[in-house]
Parts: structure tokens; C-alpha cells; sequence
């Protein structure tokens, strides 16, 4: 009797142990954190080898069909990384928006011809675009390419820093103008208006050459003249006089930087 009983046991303890062998580990996501730059760089040397291999045939690789090539073959390589999970988001944010500036650029080659100004300014962007996400690449995720490639990955990250400095420079600019209240004058024998607002710089940079926009409106809201303010320095901490001329009396003044340098 004992010996059925441990044999029912044993059969128990088997038919457990093998069904415990059968069933596998739930597995976690494939996400794509750990091999997102490499898959990046290979991408990047993909779309570098092909200009090499395109010169080396005596193309020229700004043509509008060769960079088309070019373009798609980093695109090829990268796209996959669009339907991955990540567990850092703003790694995947930043994925994306290079996926997506990739996509800009080869629109822009089949939308403008090459000789054309849209196809200037759009490419302009599209390129500082790209090269401002390299430079993040590199500076926050590691970003390492072939060593072959190494200039060309360096040539597009100093382009990436100048427009990450213009950007802030931007930012700082419209920021001191932004509020500023423009007053109106009207001279002394009438039919002529002066508008004017002091303005300080507060920032740490020294302008030169800034040219407000200033945009007057009626008082239906309707915009009936635009006209600038200027002033060849502005230098960090300085106080200065913004002031321009018109025969039109406005109801609402908007200002916004037209243009400007910054100084020494």
C-alpha cells in the first residue's frame, strides 16, 4: 500500500515539474534604447558610402535623382526604428523628429527644382534640422560613426550648434522686445506720428544693427502700415530709444525683430 501511494506521489511530482519545465518566461518589450546609435550610424555611413561610391562614378551627387538615392538609403536603414518601443522617451521623440527630418529632405528634392529659392530655403531647413538632432546625438546618446565618416559627422554637428546658438540668441531677442509698449507722439503741426518705446537690454549679448518691425493697426483691428525702428548697437545692460515715423495714427502697435547681428 505504501509503495502505491509514494509511486501516485512521484507521478504527481513528474507530471508538475514537467509542465513547470514547459511554460516559458514571459518576455519584456524589445525596446530599442541599447542599439538605437548604432543603428543610426549605419544608416549615416550607408547614405556616406553612396556619395563616395556616386563621385567615384563621376556623378554628381546633388543632381536631383542621385541625392533622391542617397537620401532613401538612410532612410531605408532608419525607418524600422519608427515602429520600435523605447524605454527613454525623449530618446524616441528625438528619433523621430530625425526620421521625420529625413523625410523633409527627400521632399524637398522631388517637390523644388535644385536652381529654385523655395528649394534653398526648404533644404536650409531640412539640413539644419538634421544636424541639430546629430549634434544631440552625439553630445547626449554617444552617436559614433566610421572614422572615414568622422569629418562629415563633424561638419554637420558645428552646423547644429550654430543653430541651436542662433535659435537661443532668437529666443532672447523676442523675448526683450515682446512687451514692449510703443507710444505714440503726434508732431506739432499735426498729420505726423511718432512711435517710441525704451527698451533694455537685460541680456548678456551685445546687438548690433536690430530692426524692429513695427505692424500699426485702426481701430477696427485692421492692419494699415508696417514700419521699422532701428539702431546700429545695443549692447548688453543698455538702454535704448526705438523709434520710427508715419503719417498713419494707429490704434495698436505689435512689434517683432526684423533682423539683427549680434556684437562684440
Amino acid at each position: 500500500m505504501m509503495k502505491k501511494v509514494f509511486a501516485a506521489i512521484l507521478s504527481i511530482a513528474l507530471i508538475a515539474g514537467v509542465s513547470a519545465c514547459g511554460e516559458k518566461k514571459a518576455e519584456g518589450p524589445d525596446y530599442a534604447d541599447d542599439e538605437a546609435m548604432s543603428i543610426i550610424a549605419e544608416g549615416f555611413s550607408k547614405r556616406s558610402s553612396l556619395i563616395d561610391k556616386l563621385k567615384g562614378q563621376g556623378k554628381d551627387t546633388s543632381e536631383s535623382k542621385n541625392l533622391q538615392q542617397i537620401i532613401q538609403a538612410e532612410i531605408d536603414n532608419d525607418k524600422p526604428l519608427k515602429a520600435r518601443q523605447f524605454k527613454d522617451s525623449k530618446l524616441q521623440e528625438q528619433i523621430i523628429a530625425y526620421l521625420n527630418s529625413l523625410d523633409d529632405q527627400l521632399a524637398v528634392v522631388k517637390k523644388y527644382s535644385s536652381t529654385s529659392a523655395e528649394y534653398t530655403t526648404a533644404w536650409s531647413e531640412a539640413y539644419d534640422k538634421r544636424s541639430t538632432i546629430l549634434k544631440t546625438f552625439v553630445d547626449k546618446y554617444g552617436l559614433k560613426v566610421d572614422s572615414k565618416y568622422q569629418d562629415t559627422l563633424d561638419d554637420l554637428v558645428r552646423n547644429g550648434n550654430s543653430v541651436q546658438e542662433k535659435n537661443e540668441t532668437d529666443q532672447v531677442i523676442n523675448n526683450l522686445v515682446s512687451s514692449a509698449q510703443f507710444d505714440k507722439t503726434e508732431a506739432e503741426y499735426g498729420g505726423y506720428y511718432t512711435y517710441s518705446a525704451v527698451i533694455e537690454n537685460t541680456s548678456k549679448i551685445n546687438f548690433s544693427s536690430v530692426s524692429l518691425l513695427l505692424a500699426l493697426y485702426d481701430a477696427d483691428g485692421v492692419k494699415v502700415e508696417e514700419t521699422f525702428a532701428n539702431t546700429s548697437s545695443w549692447a548688453a545692460g543698455e538702454k535704448v530709444r526705438f523709434e520710427a515715423g508715419t503719417d498713419v495714427t494707429a490704434a495698436e502697435v505689435k512689434v517683432s525683430v526684423s533682423n539683427y547681428d549680434v556684437g562684440k
